[in-house]
């Protein structure tokens, strides 16, 4: 079963988090059950973001970190659970969910969290050449 985008979370930093489920049938009645959570970072909106000039992070040029990792960066967190009964798959779905925005989304939804991903992004992709 291909993913399928559940719901869009706006978080307080401007960033949008979009939920996916990627559930998949393994075997008669049994399911792994996956939660995708998905957030595309634009570099052009982070670095003109209110948030960015008040943030002491020492930062490269915007263009300089498009041209290493191009336009948008993509933050992406994978939950599972495996060999579920089918009859407990959307509990245990909704366990994930609701544990990961819980415990995930105050972190996600910090002013810096963006552009700290970017550049921890850019300076792994810089050691790696």
């Amino acid at each position: 079963m291909p993913e399928q985008l559940i719901k869009s979370i706006e978080l307080e930093n401007r960033q949008r988090l979009d939920i996916f489920d990627a559930s998949k049938g393994i075997a008669g009645d049994r399911w792994q059950v996956t939660v995708i959570a998905r957030m595309v970072i634009s570099i052009d909106d982070i670095f003109s973001d209110d948030n960015f000039s008040n943030n002491k992070i020492p930062s490269p040029p915007a263009d300089e970190i498009k041209a290493v990792l191009g336009d948008t960066v993509t933050f992406e967190v994978k939950k599972q659970r495996n060999f579920i009964d089918d009859k407990k798959k959307s509990a245990v779905f909704d366990q994930l969910l609701e544990t990961f925005i819980k415990f995930s989304a105050p972190y996600l939804s910090h002013p810096a969290f963006a552009l700290k991903f970017v550049l921890k992004q850019y300076h792994a992709k810089k050691r790696a050449y």
